[in-house]
């Protein structure tokens, strides 16, 4: 700041004050927050095709009619595509045979990703015990210097990891899956 000339500058002191804040809003849930500008953006995207902006007022109705009508068979043919053809499994395990069931094609692939991840490159390093919960320490073979704690209760089928991908994108990470394997899950649960 000094090198700069900006300790003087309030709105720049102000923000270095708070820079322990800075880290990503790791704690904050970001889920869908992305998806809510991109959603816009597709939505404007689609409507553009059908609509000008010296249309009528009939004109305008017919044409957005017509736009959601194609929305709608879209959305139906993926509903159908979804529900009558599967993607290949990579795994023998239950948990990948139960999202294929209640995930869509494209979820079920980014889930798919991070249960080969949690079969393949999570490896266990330690565990710590506090009351009822157990701490699992795991490293991963892509980036062996770092590791993750997964917190896992069984009383309340409660399990946090440090990387926090389920609070952030909404997608359950491969250190929450390896300790779904490894406690022997069926199902992914609720």
């Amino acid at each position: 700041m000094t090198d700069y000339q900006l300790v003087e500058h309030e709105w720049f002191s102000d923000l270095y004050d708070i820079r322990e804040q800075w880290a990503y809003f790791k704690d904050v849930s970001m889920s869908g927050l992305m998806r809510v500008t991109s959603r816009s953006e597709s939505e404007n995207s689609f409507f553009d095709r059908f609509l000008t902006p010296h249309l009528t007022l009939v004109e305008f109705w017919v044409c957005y009619e017509s736009a959601l009508e194609a929305q709608r068979y879209k959305q139906s043919k993926l509903n159908i595509d979804n529900k009558h053809s599967k993607i290949p499994w990579k795994t023998s395990s239950n948990l990948e045979v139960h999202a294929s069931e209640i995930y869509s094609h494209d979820i079920f692939k980014d889930f798919q990703t991070e249960l080969v991840a949690a079969l393949s490159d999570c490896r266990f390093k330690d565990v710590d015990k506090i009351d009822e919960t157990k701490i699992y320490i795991l490293t991963d073979l892509q980036m062996p210097n770092k590791s993750w704690n997964v917190a896992y209760s069984p009383d309340n089928m409660e399990i946090t990891c440090s990387c926090s991908m389920f609070q952030r994108m909404g997608l359950l990470c491969r250190h929450y899956l390896w300790i779904l394997h490894n406690q022997d899950f069926q199902k992914i649960p609720e």
